[in-house]
């Protein structure tokens, strides 16, 4: 029984460590200035001004390359904590789901060129992870944690539900 319980410890110690670890990438690295400068450069200049096809990533200029590097590499080591179970999926899913979708659509033909010079394994946990993600919705994990949210938003954002909807016009036509 004392091993058992040992074990059971030891790996609760290693999760608790891993997940301050995912925390700490998901939190610091992603709200630096440096991190920021790259994903926009990545989301809105990139394809622009280095178009692809056939442009690998070492062959980008040394300033797009290090936008390109430092993002990558972000998602990357997020998706090797999902790979080797170091961190519960959800915690991914629900922070870095849609942003690391927007970096892969416009990297993939970066990274397939690159793949095709280097080796098919270049960045292949930033395709884990999102892979996941497209797979795994946040829309429907949200419905499995049961998150609560407010039932009417402002009616300019257009988020309201049809009930509200429907009160909302009543109101406009009395």
């Amino acid at each position: 029984m004392t091993v058992v319980f040992a074990v059971r410890q030891l790996r609760s110690a290693q999760t608790a460590n891993q997940t301050l670890v995912a925390i700490e990438l998901l939190t610091r690295d992603r709200s630096s200035d440096e991190f920021t400068r790259a994903e926009d450069f990545v989301l809105n200049e990139l394809a622009s001004r280095h178009p692809p096809p056939g442009i690998s990533v070492s062959a980008l200029p040394v300033e797009a390359r290090h936008h390109v590097v430092r993002l990558s590499l972000y998602y990357n080591g997020l998706g090797q904590m999902l790979a080797f179970e170091a961190v519960d999926p959800r915690l991914l899913m629900g922070t870095v789901s849609y942003r690391s979708r927007q970096a892969w659509r416009i990297l993939e033909p970066y990274i397939l060129a690159e793949r095709a010079e280097r080796g098919e394994t270049y960045l292949s946990h930033f395709e884990h992870l999102v892979h996941t993600a497209t797979h795994n919705p946040w829309a429907t994990a949200v419905r499995k944690f049961d998150l609560k949210h407010f039932t009417s938003y402002p009616a300019d954002l257009g988020m309201n539900d049809s009930a509200t909807k429907a009160k909302s016009r009543e109101h406009e036509i009395a």
